[in-house]
């Protein structure tokens, strides 16, 4: 099989065909993964976060009610205030983000190639999932060049 690839990390390549776009985590393809074949790392990743969010949940509930009108003199409440938030979009995050490892080309609505300036650029790739629903799926990238020419070339990027 004949496919473009570039680097997603320091052990896994994209590989872009004509049909389908997949991660894997060799140059050579043996074989292409499932389409809603999943890791073990999702269900581990997203019941931490739920963990997390109800402990934080928890403690802001309990010291309301201890501290009433004084919640707010409480340095570490703004503290819990912000980790409560930020668990809420994570959580939010993991039902819009496929963790998919196999993407039809057909499939695809739209392709973004977001390069922020304290993070690494990645590749967004909106798609229909099962059910009609509209997921995302985020494909980091290690260098950009790369990338940037492999999705050209396959013509994912315009």
């Amino acid at each position: 099989m004949q496919t473009k690839y570039f680097r997603v990390n320091k052990k896994e390549y994209c590989h872009i065909t004509d049909d389908i776009i997949f991660v894997i985590n060799s140059k050579e393809v043996a074989r292409v993964p499932l389409e809603f074949e999943l890791g073990e790392g999702w269900g581990v990743k997203s019941m931490f976060n739920y963990i997390l969010f109800a402990f934080f949940f928890a403690y802001i509930t309990f010291s309301i009610s201890a501290y009433g009108q004084g919640f707010f003199l409480q340095p570490l409440n703004y503290g819990a205030l912000f980790l409560l938030f930020l668990f809420l979009i994570r959580i939010k995050n993991g039902f819009v983000t496929s963790r998919t490892p196999t993407i039809h080309r057909s499939k695809i609505k739209s392709v973004y190639f977001k390069t922020p300036k304290f993070s690494y650029p990645r590749l967004v790739i909106y798609f229909t999932g099962p059910e009609g629903k509209t997921l995302r799926k985020i494909i980091p990238v290690l260098y950009k060049k790369e990338a940037l020419a492999v999705l050209k070339e396959t013509g994912i990027l315009v």
